[in-house]
């Protein structure tokens, strides 16, 4: 299991600090959310034959328990950014999605502010994901998106940039509108312009990782911010994105912020974040049946790292489990490793690295996956 294989792991040293929660919040902006810590960039990550058994293939149960109080992921639809009949239909690849949010019930700041309550409720929290329909000839998009918290602190939704990005990355490609020839970077520019436009959004910024899959097994993909893809072969890392940092805990991101509090931040010499699609990075993978193709945002992999997911996978496939199970199986360890405050988690260590002092603890937050089996 993973949970008893990552307990094992700890730091070395003999002073050990809690993870304070001063630094859980991603920064949204240079100048007003600077820490001690800020000045140094992030980036703390770096056998047989048979496939997963699936009985749908794809979509996790519906009867998965979302309370995240209880730690147990959530595989109903977030919101209309994918659907189960789609999922099933998908050929030549099964596709899994989980999704567990952080516990919010003890924040002040979702009693305080109304503006919040879509984030509160949200079934995957700030978070979201899309899972395309698979095209008449075998193309299907899907990535994962992760609203930047730190707007939360202002009053602000924080989930609804990253749900209307996803919405209209899953419909501008379901469009057709260049489906042969369009790259994850283009989808991305496309979708985030629809993003400016819409009323549905009024502040907020995100991060996005994202692929499309073709028929001979190929993989393109693009990532902006600090959400992740990985390819894992018999079990093994064989290709990732790396994660785009300005410095400790500060993504690249995507903002739709109002010009008036862009001249407002100016006047006080602050400057927001915001990044553009043009900047995400792009990836072009060959895949081979039996790979295993993980999406997932920083909510994982700020808890793990790609070595622990190695660990899972491997056993995971020796019990020859079913891919929605392994996902939501990953899913509810990564949030119980998140709460645990002796656990040396991958946000620990590289805080430890950056501060020169010895941290131990999870980092709670919002955890989503989409995971892809090759056949």
């Amino acid at each position: 299991m993973l949970l008893s294989a990552l307990t094992k792991r700890a730091l070395v040293g003999s002073t050990v600090e809690g993870v304070h929660s001063a630094v859980l919040k991603r920064y949204i902006s240079f100048s007003p959310f600077s820490s001690s810590s800020d000045n140094a960039a992030s980036n703390p990550k770096h056998s047989s034959d048979k496939h997963w058994s699936s009985n749908e293939s794809g979509a996790s149960s519906d009867g998965a328990n979302s309370s995240s109080s209880t730690g147990a992921a959530s595989s109903a639809s977030a919101s209309y950014n994918y659907d189960k009949s789609s999922i099933d239909r998908i050929v030549n690849f099964n596709v899994a999605v989980a999704f567990q949010p952080k516990n919010r019930t003890k924040s002040n700041v979702f009693t305080r502010n109304k503006k919040l309550s879509a984030a509160e409720t949200s079934p995957s929290g700030e978070d979201n994901l899309f899972v395309s329909q698979q095209s008449t000839d075998g193309y299907f998009a899907l990535g994962v998106a992760d609203g930047v918290g730190g707007w939360a602190e202002a009053g602000y939704d924080s989930s609804a940039i990253s749900r209307e990005l996803c919405h209209s990355m899953k419909t501008i490609f379901e469009s057709g509108v260049g489906e042969h020839t369009i790259t994850p970077k283009t989808l991305l520019c496309n979708a985030f312009d629809e993003v400016l436009a819409s009323p549905k959004v009024e502040i907020g910024g995100t991060t996005a990782c994202l692929g499309i899959f073709s028929p001979d097994r190929r993989l393109k993909v693009a990532n902006l911010g600090d959400s992740w893809c990985g390819v894992f072969r018999n079990s093994k890392l064989v290709e990732e994105t790396q994660f785009q940092t300005h410095n400790f805990n500060t993504p690249y991101q995507l903002a739709k912020i109002p010009q008036s509090i862009l001249q407002a931040a100016a006047r006080q010499g602050k400057n927001y974040i915001t990044d553009t699609p043009k900047q995400s990075d792009e990836y072009e993978w060959q895949l081979q049946k039996g790979d295993v193709v993980l999406f997932a945002t920083d909510g994982v992999t700020d808890n793990v790292v790609p070595q622990d997911i190695e660990v899972f996978l491997k056993d995971k496939k020796e019990k020859n489990t079913p891919l929605p199970e392994a996902a939501t199986s990953l899913v509810k360890e990564v949030v119980k490793v998140s709460k645990d405050q002796d656990f040396p988690s991958a946000f620990a260590q590289e805080l430890s690295r950056l501060t020169g002092q010895k941290y131990l603890g999870g980092k709670e937050d919002d955890v989503t996956v989409v995971m892809v089996e090759v056949l």
